[in-house]
């Protein structure tokens, strides 16, 4: 009786005016089909909170962060040229281009591509990344060596359709395309390589 007294006492304060009262967060866990930087569970009051640009003294500064092993200018580059390679063969498709640790330095869709295009390409890319083969040749491998399949993880994509970029015998990042059949979409990327080759 007396617990229920208190619990009573409880809801009785939280109701009273200017009571600071928790805000209702999305406790959903991230899924694992979830990509790299992905934010979950950040309160639109915290939202309000964040910065609207530098201070009226002058430029904010940001952070250093290292050197990329895959330039922006270049992924551009490749990108642009897997899309021209299939549009050349009829092919309207998306293409992602990650650096070496998967983080995302371009990404493209053609007209009348599907809305999950880029998201089904950037699996394919952490699935190289994690590899460093071929999204193709990993599904040949796992047809030999089942057991490989246990090192897949939830967020990579086995399609075809992703390839690792390699400079002077080290790997710099991958390209995935979707949105073409199979080897359609494996030759696209390979185009797309092919066309920084001599810039790696």
């Amino acid at each position: 009786m007396r617990a229920k007294s208190f619990a009573a006492l409880a809801l009785v304060i939280m109701a009273q005016p200017g009571h600071a009262q928790t805000e209702a967060r999305n406790t959903t866990p991230p899924s694992p089909q979830s990509m790299p930087g992905d934010y979950f569970d950040i309160p639109q009051s915290a939202q309000l909170k964040v910065p609207l640009g530098p201070p009226a003294g002058g430029r904010g500064q940001q952070a250093s962060r290292p050197a990329s092993s895959l330039s922006q200018a270049l992924a551009t580059m490749a990108a642009q040229a897997a899309l021209a390679s299939c549009a050349a063969d009829g092919y309207a498709i998306t293409v992602a281009v990650t650096d070496a640790q998967g983080h995302l330095k371009a990404a493209l869709a053609a007209d009348g591509t599907r809305e999950n295009g880029i998201y089904m390409a950037m699996h394919k890319t952490l699935t190289v990344v994690g590899f460093r083969i071929s999204t193709l040749e990993l599904r040949q491998r796992i047809e030999k060596d089942p057991a490989l399949l246990d090192q897949v993880k939830p967020n990579m994509s086995l399609l075809p359709g992703g390839v690792p970029i390699f400079g002077h015998g080290a790997f710099l990042g991958a390209i995935a395309t979707s949105g073409a059949s199979a080897h359609i979409e494996e030759k696209c990327a390979a185009d797309g390589i092919a066309g920084i080759a001599s810039q790696l």
